[in-house]
C-alpha cells in the first residue's frame, strides 16, 4: 500500500508538470503560430528515446519532465522543448553545460543566447531550447520565447552563490553549476564555477557546496591529499580557514580554504590572489 502510495504521488506530480509546462505554449501564441502536432512528454524513463546519447547528463542534473512539440506559422516551422529540472539551479547547470561565453546573448530570462535559427534560454527551474525554420524564423523566435518567458515567470536570477562573488575581472557568461567532477575531481560536487581573467592569465574560481562545515573540510582534506600525493601542498594560514597553497604539474597552481560548509579555490590564481580568494569567501554566507 505504501509503495503503490508513492507511485501515485510521483505519478500524479508528473501530471502537474506537464499541465504548468503545456500552459507555457498554449494558444494565443505570437506570429498566428499553431501546433502543427499534439505535444509529447518525456520523463527520466524515456528521454533517451529524444535525446539519445545526450541524455545522461539531463538525467544528472535531475531532469524531471520534457514538452516537445512542433508549430508552423505561415511557412515556418518552430520546434519548442522545455526542460523541467525541478529546481533553478539544476536548470541553470544543464543550460550552462551548453553555452559558451562566444555566444550572441539576449536578455531574456535568467539569461538567453541565440543562432541562425536557435534561441535557448534559463528561467526559473525551466531550460526552453526554441528553434525555427523559414526566413522569418529569427523574428519568430524572438517573439515567441518572450511570451514563454512572460507565462513562466518566477525567478529571473542568476543562483544566489554566483550573485555574491566578486564581480570584478569575471568573465561575462562564464557561471557554471557542476553536479559531477568539478575540476576533475568527485568529491568536490557539487560547486560553482566561474573564470575570471587578469590580461592574459585566466583563474578559475570554484566554490564546493558541502551540507556543512564538517563536509567542508573533509573536501579540503581530499584536495590537500590529492596534492601531496600528485605534487606539494602545503599549509597557509594567511589564506584564511584551513588555507593552503598547492601545485602539481598538470593542474599547476592552486590556493584554497574553507568557510562554513563552503570549499573555497582558485586555480591559477593571479598576483593578488590572496585578496581575491579572502574577498570571495567573505562573500558567502
Amino acid at each position: 500500500m505504501i509503495a503503490f502510495t508513492g507511485v501515485s504521488a510521483l505519478a500524479q506530480s508528473s501530471d502537474i508538470a506537464q499541465k504548468q509546462l503545456l500552459s507555457f505554449l498554449s494558444a494565443p501564441l505570437p506570429g498566428k503560430v499553431t501546433p502543427e502536432e499534439a505535444p509529447a512528454y518525456y520523463t527520466p524513463d524515456s528521454l533517451y528515446q529524444y535525446i539519445d546519447g545526450g541524455a545522461d547528463v539531463y538525467l544528472l542534473y535531475e531532469f524531471r519532465v520534457l514538452l516537445h512539440q512542433d508549430f508552423k506559422s505561415n511557412g515556418a516551422e518552430v520546434t519548442a522543448d522545455i526542460y523541467d529540472m525541478g529546481n533553478p539551479e539544476d536548470a541553470f547547470g544543464i543550460y550552462a553545460t551548453e553555452r559558451s561565453p562566444r555566444y550572441k546573448f539576449l536578455p531574456i530570462g535568467i539569461e538567453g543566447y541565440r543562432s541562425k535559427g536557435l534561441l535557448n534560454f534559463v528561467q526559473d527551474r525551466y531550460y526552453v531550447k526554441l528553434s525555427a525554420m523559414s526566413g522569418n524564423g529569427d523574428a519568430l523566435l524572438d517573439a515567441f520565447g518572450r511570451q514563454v518567458s512572460q507565462r513562466i515567470g518566477g525567478r529571473k536570477t542568476a543562483p544566489a552563490l554566483l550573485l555574491k562573488v566578486p564581480p570584478e575581472h569575471r568573465v561575462a557568461h562564464s557561471e557554471q553549476y557542476i553536479r559531477k567532477d568539478p575540476l576533475g575531481h568527485a568529491f568536490l560536487a557539487p560547486a560553482y564555477l566561474v573564470s575570471y581573467a587578469w590580461g592574459a592569465r585566466e583563474t578559475k574560481l570554484l566554490i564546493s557546496v558541502a551540507t556543512d562545515a564538517h563536509g567542508a573540510k573533509l573536501r579540503l582534506d581530499q584536495l590537500t591529499k590529492h596534492f601531496q600525493d600528485t605534487g606539494e601542498c602545503k599549509a597557509a594560514p594567511e589564506l584564511g580557514e584551513g588555507g593552503v597553497r598547492a601545485k602539481n604539474t598538470f593542474e599547476g597552481t592552486v590556493i584554497a580554504r574553507t568557510r562554513g560548509q563552503y570549499l573555497i579555490a582558485l586555480v591559477n590564481p593571479p598576483e593578488n590572489g590572496t585578496a581575491v580568494l579572502k574577498a570571495a569567501a567573505q562573500a558567502l554566507p
